[in-house]
């Protein structure tokens, strides 16, 4: 479930009130876990952090923080906390498709896949590529009667050639 900007803010003023994990569970359905990643990030960048701008990581950002891991052998929630992310589960998905990709970085495009907009210009085109494809089967066809000719043919040749022998 996603909570909204205000929703975490009161999860976390509850915890500062003293409430715990078991008390706030109750009004929001929270893992365990991402609700003391969610309090570690707040105390580290204070409620502003939830007012931060989109960030789109790039290839080398991501692949320094999964060096960090892999290489350095730092833990997952703390490269996380380090790196303001909004979960420890997006370093995890990283380096789950990292090792996937054969230890490569892999650009990929997000969404879905544009649909072909058909145009008067895409129109034509079309029906030149139907003209084109009726006529290299008319052809194919054409090919496939005379090669059966010829291979009739020759099986009659061969026959004649068997009874003046």
């Amino acid at each position: 479930m996603r909570f909204s900007k205000e929703d975490k803010a009161n999860m976390y003023y509850m915890y500062q009130k003293g409430y715990g994990y078991s008390e706030i569970k109750e009004y929001y359905p929270i893992g365990e876990g991402n609700f003391y990643y969610l309090i570690q990030i707040l105390n580290r960048y204070g409620i502003a952090w939830l007012d931060r701008p989109h960030h789109k990581w790039t290839n080398q950002e991501k692949k320094e923080a999964i060096d960090r891991v892999l290489i350095n052998h730092e833990s997952r929630s703390d490269v996380a906390l380090d790196l303001g992310l909004s979960s420890v589960g997006m370093l995890t998905n990283w380096i789950r498709n990292y090792r996937k990709n054969g230890y490569n970085m892999v650009n990929r495009p997000i969404g879905r896949p544009r649909k072909k907009i058909i145009t008067k210009h895409n129109q034509k085109n079309n029906k030149s590529e139907d003209k084109k494809t009726k006529k290299l089967e008319k052809e194919l066809l054409y090919l496939r009667a005379e090669n059966a000719y010829l291979k009739a043919l020759r099986e009659l040749a061969i026959k004649k050639q068997k009874k003046q022998k």
